[in-house]
């Protein structure tokens, strides 16, 4: 009896290594095609710092790729075109977002037609996406 125990003890543990394995290399191959770290909510309400999610981001021509960080799909989760989304606001987290998201983040509100999106990013990153967003060919739309 006791040895059925520590075979199914030991094939969990194996199981959850490579699951962890399997999301560290996901991660790894997002970050090494030029992936930055991006956190994201939509549809976010003032005033509520709930509903915030870890995730990778990553340029693809005219296209934003949004990859969620705990995830096993190797496809994007949200996928934004240059020409839709637009920068509204900029602002440091606010107290309750502070325990929420990673230290030095800025966030960026942002429309992509009807829907509000924000996104938290380093200073870095927020800056190379701006320069994405203008970067646009001309006649696209630019940064509000």
């Amino acid at each position: 009896m006791i040895a059925w125990v520590a075979v199914i003890l030991i094939a969990v543990a194996v199981l959850v290594a490579v699951a962890l394995a399997v999301l560290y290399l996901r991660r790894s191959v997002l970050q090494r095609e030029g992936g930055f770290d991006m956190c994201m909510r939509v549809g976010s309400q003032q005033g509520w710092a709930g509903g915030w999610v870890f995730g990778i981001g990553r340029y693809r021509g005219e296209q934003l790729e949004w990859f969620r960080t705990f995830s096993f799909a190797p496809r994007p989760k949200r996928s934004f075109r240059r020409g839709e989304l637009a920068v509204n606001s900029r602002r440091v987290p606010d107290s309750e977002e502070d325990y929420e998201l990673p230290a030095g983040h800025v966030v960026l509100g942002c429309a992509v037609g009807p829907t509000t999106v924000e996104v938290s990013m380093t200073e870095p990153a927020s800056t190379a996406f701006l320069a994405w967003l203008e970067a646009a060919p001309p006649g696209g739309h630019l940064v509000r």
